[in-house]
This record gives structure tokens, sequence and C-alpha cells, in this order.
């Protein structure tokens, strides 16, 4: 995270810019009170104990018509996880959790590099 930013701004920096959010449901996508809500407390439990246990989560928001791409970000803290939900989400828009550490593997990293000094060097050691 960016010391400079405060962790809300944090966020709203990466955030897209197209700030709309669905406002109306369609009803023929079946509405319904009995399906998965990301807020629930089974879902907060889990999450709570993968950021405890395992480090940062992975949030990949999917806006329901939203005629756009999702956005993807990554938290570790619970609160500040919450707040963007709460305040970002629209109704019906999907929103899909990974363990960071579960996904992000040195096996699976497509590419990898260092981030050279102004002569264009960059170190063969280091601690990391």
């Amino acid at each position: 995270m960016s010391a400079s930013l405060p962790k809300a701004a944090y966020v709203q920096r990466y955030a897209s810019s197209f700030n709309e959010t669905m406002k109306v449901r369609c009803e023929a996508d079946g509405w319904t009170s009995n399906d998965r809500k990301i807020l629930s407390a089974d879902n907060l439990e889990i999450i709570r104990k993968t950021l405890e246990d395992e480090g940062p989560i992975i949030l990949e928001h999917w806006y329901y018509y939203g005629s756009r791409s999702p956005d993807r970000f990554s938290f570790d803290d619970i609160d500040v996880f919450i707040e963007y939900v709460q305040s970002k989400a629209g109704i019906g828009d999907a929103l899909h959790v990974w363990s960071f550490a579960a996904a992000c593997k040195n096996e699976n990293t497509i590419v990898s590099g260092k981030f050279p000094d102004e002569d264009g060097c960059v170190p063969t050691k280091g601690a990391y």
C-alpha cells in the first residue's frame, strides 16, 4: 500500500473513473433474498480468517449491467474492504474474492523483473 495515501484514497486512486452504479433491478434476472451476499457474516468470517492467516485478498468487482470491464483490487484490511463494498458496489454487482497467497505463486508468475537505477542496472542480490 502506498505510504503517502490513506487506505481509502489508495483504493479510490486505482478505481475506475466511471462511478455510476446500477440503481434499479431487472426482474427478469430472478431476484431472491436466499442467495449469496458478499457481506454476509459467513463470507466476512472467511475473509477475516484469510486476512489473518494468509495475508491479502484480491477482489474482482463486476458491475451489474455496467457495460464495462470489472475492476480488481487487493486488500489487507477487512474494514477497508467493507468500506469499499458499501461505498462502491451497486445493487446486483458481483464480487469475487481470492486469497492472494493461494492465487499468486512463484510457479504461475508470467513475468518478473527489477526496476533499474538511472544507469539501467539492477541488483543480482538483495533483501526482499
